[in-house]
């Protein structure tokens, strides 16, 4: 059950984490690297008017709802978010191999050898 319950807590902290720095990421974009920040979303631009994108294979209705929800905002803000995603796993993956490098497990007592030939701790 911890074990669920911590699984839960990360996903959920990284989540939230994602969040930020989809905000954090589309910020130091604009502000530092505004041709690759606008090369992002002329490649959404690009995914979202794509012929089989713009018109699927739906019923006048189904094609209505499609381009109501899948524009050029989502298709940015799905890219956005994972890269986002990828920034906050290469994070948290570093993160954990610094705190492994700092703090390395401790050794186990030595084996001795009992004088059946079993090892015992």
């Amino acid at each position: 059950m911890w074990v669920l319950f911590r699984s839960l807590s990360n996903a959920s902290s990284k989540i939230l984490a994602t969040f930020f720095m989809v905000l954090v990421l589309m910020m130091l974009g604009v502000l530092f690297v505004p041709s690759v920040f606008n090369g992002v979303n002329d490649f959404a631009n690009y995914l979202a008017n794509l012929n089989w994108i713009r018109n699927p294979n739906l019923g006048e209705q189904g094609v209505a709802v499609f381009r109501v929800f899948i524009n050029e905002a989502s298709i940015f803000g799905i890219v956005m978010t994972l890269i986002a995603r990828v920034v906050v796993e290469l994070l948290w993956w570093s993160s954990g191999q610094l705190w492994r490098m700092v703090n390395p497990p401790e050794p186990e007592p030595m084996l001795q050898k009992k004088e059946g030939g079993k090892y015992y701790t």
